[in-house]
């Protein structure tokens, strides 16, 4: 009888746990003045980002704009780990999107003709889920930068 109930515990609270995961799914719009941005990142004007996250699926799409000219980057990813390659042309990149606790990481990995870059990407939900921080550090063979995007749910 106790082992039924200890696994009957062991079960429920796997379940809660499970389902307290958050949603990271809405439009969110660049708040530049509340971001810290390094390098390249630094000419980003305003930007708007789209997430679709229906666990285990996420797909991210960000529009930012520099010198008044929009540069999008989107992808689709799994948020269990799973390492996903692509390749275009010499350009190859290798990424996998994890859960650790209430956030996700997402770890980049680019072999270009310079070298590997490597970027990192905490995303993480503040204030009872109306503002997005995603937590970025690029090196490598790319110049080395911290950022700290923050972003509100519009």
């Amino acid at each position: 009888m106790r082992a039924a109930c200890v696994t009957v515990c062991v079960i429920w609270c796997a379940t809660a746990s499970a389902q307290q995961k958050p949603d990271f799914s809405g439009e969110w719009i660049l708040n530049r003045a509340a971001s810290t941005l390094q390098a390249e990142s630094a000419a980003v004007e305003s930007g708007v980002a789209r997430v679709e996250h229906r666990d285990p699926e996420f797909r991210f799409t960000r529009v930012f704009t520099v010198k008044q000219q929009p540069l999008e980057t989107s992808y689709e990813i799994t948020t269990d780990g799973k390492e996903l390659s692509r390749a275009n042309g010499p350009v190859v990149s290798r990424s996998r999107l994890e859960w650790q606790g209430n956030s996700l990481l997402l770890t980049a990995l680019i072999t270009t003709p310079r070298g590997e870059v490597s970027n990192i990407v905490r995303y993480e939900l503040l204030d009872g889920g109306k503002m997005l921080r995603a937590v970025e550090d690029l090196g490598g063979a790319a110049p080395v930068h911290h950022n700290v995007w923050m972003f509100d749910r519009r």
